[in-house]
């Protein structure tokens, strides 16, 4: 905890300019409580971690769930509080939500519009991340979430390949393209962008990577810019590198032959995987909610509609709906709406089978906007 309350019931935040030797004097001088419970808090002044509050081991108070927290976490709220003051902003550290039984990280008012920032460096799983937003939801709030930034994974690279974990995953921002994930880690004080993410497979994807430094980030947050042309080009391109190696270990590696639904779909469409048609390797939004790479699924949907001798441009809800049971897949809603993503740039594109062609600038140019758009249509 970095709060407290003093003998005279004022608020007291524990900053970063406040120096070991005041502290100690504070500490000696005066008595502080927890602004939740009531209860005496004492100042932790160790060498290892940050200065921070905590209550006497006996105490009930449910305020205790936060005391566990990590260095970078106290350091990172610290350090978020203090920008958000120096952008004079109405903010509240720590403050306890009593409706909602919640505790956000900072609470910030701008334009009359309350803001609950969380600074996640822990684990969350997906139905307690949805529990707390729901809470916020309630009390009008609006949540957002800023996790730690793995930076072990970022290279000085702009772009790059990276695994995001499902847990880093939750924390996408914008419900439209171009998505991305706003990260930040105290020891280099950067706010680091995952944006323009191109899924490859399994929880690999080639993604853009942006630094700002702590004081020169804004509020509203900084949202990243879509893709420039010659950004996009150079991002296809090396996915379709990417797509290449992982296609050459799919093939060399599997053991399971024709048993394997995609060698199956190769064989029977007569194609070669060093040379699929480019409508068969598409890097569609949203393709994270299968597990495998787009190639695999694409060209699996083109023999399902090849054995049905069913016409791309009769695709429609019913149609995926049969392959994704056809192929032993999840019919999910986001899968779904996948899947007939695709099937309408097929459509856009011309594509009657697995023998078509499209001139590799149409495609790409269709893709293109398909990222900056704010809905994908074609």
């Amino acid at each position: 905890m970095l709060v407290a309350l003093t003998e005279k019931q004022e608020l007291f935040v524990l900053h970063s300019n406040l120096s070991h030797a005041e502290l100690r004097r504070l500490k000696e001088a005066k008595t502080f409580f927890c602004p939740q419970c009531g209860e005496p808090l004492q100042m932790k002044l160790g060498t290892i971690k940050m200065p921070h509050f905590a209550h006497y081991s006996k105490s009930q108070c449910e305020s205790r769930f936060s005391e566990g927290e990590t260095f970078q976490h106290l350091q990172g709220k610290q350090q978020l509080y203090e920008l958000f003051k120096t952008l004079q902003l109405f903010v509240e550290l720590e403050p306890y939500l009593k409706d909602i039984q919640q505790r956000p990280d900072l609470l910030i008012v701008k334009n009359n519009t309350a803001y609950a920032i969380e600074f996640q460096c822990s684990s969350i799983n997906g139905e307690r991340f949805i529990e707390r937003n729901q809470g916020y939801v309630q009390k009008e709030i609006v949540p957002i979430w800023i996790p730690l930034t793995p930076i072990q994974k970022v290279q000085q690279s702009r772009f790059q390949k990276i695994t995001i974990s499902h847990q880093l995953q939750l924390f996408r921002n914008g419900q439209n393209q171009p998505r991305y994930i706003m990260t930040y880690h105290p020891s280099t004080k950067q706010f680091y962008y995952f944006s323009n993410l191109l899924h490859l497979n399994g929880i690999s994807f080639i993604s853009k990577i942006s630094q700002i430094p702590l004081l020169q980030q804004h509020f509203p947050f900084y949202q990243p810019k879509p893709l420039t042309t010659d950004e996009f080009s150079f991002i296809y391109k090396a996915y379709h590198q990417f797509i290449k190696e992982i296609l050459q270990r799919k093939v060399l590696l599997s053991r399971k032959g024709v048993n394997d639904l995609f060698l199956r779909s190769l064989y029977e469409l007569r194609l070669n995987f060093q040379e699929l048609p480019n409508f068969l390797r598409v890097p569609v939004f949203g393709s994270e909610v299968m597990k495998e790479c787009a190639v695999e699924w694409q060209t699996e949907l083109l023999y399902f509609l090849h054995l049905c001798g069913i016409r791309v441009n009769a695709v429609n809800e019913q149609t995926v709906a049969e392959f994704l049971r056809w192929s032993n897949r999840e019919c999910s809603r986001e899968i779904l709406q996948l899947v007939l993503r695709y099937a309408n740039l097929l459509k856009a594109l011309g594509i009657e089978n697995a023998k078509s062609s499209v001139h590799d600038s149409h495609l790409k140019d269709l893709l293109y906007r398909q990222f900056l758009a704010t809905e994908v249509k074609y």
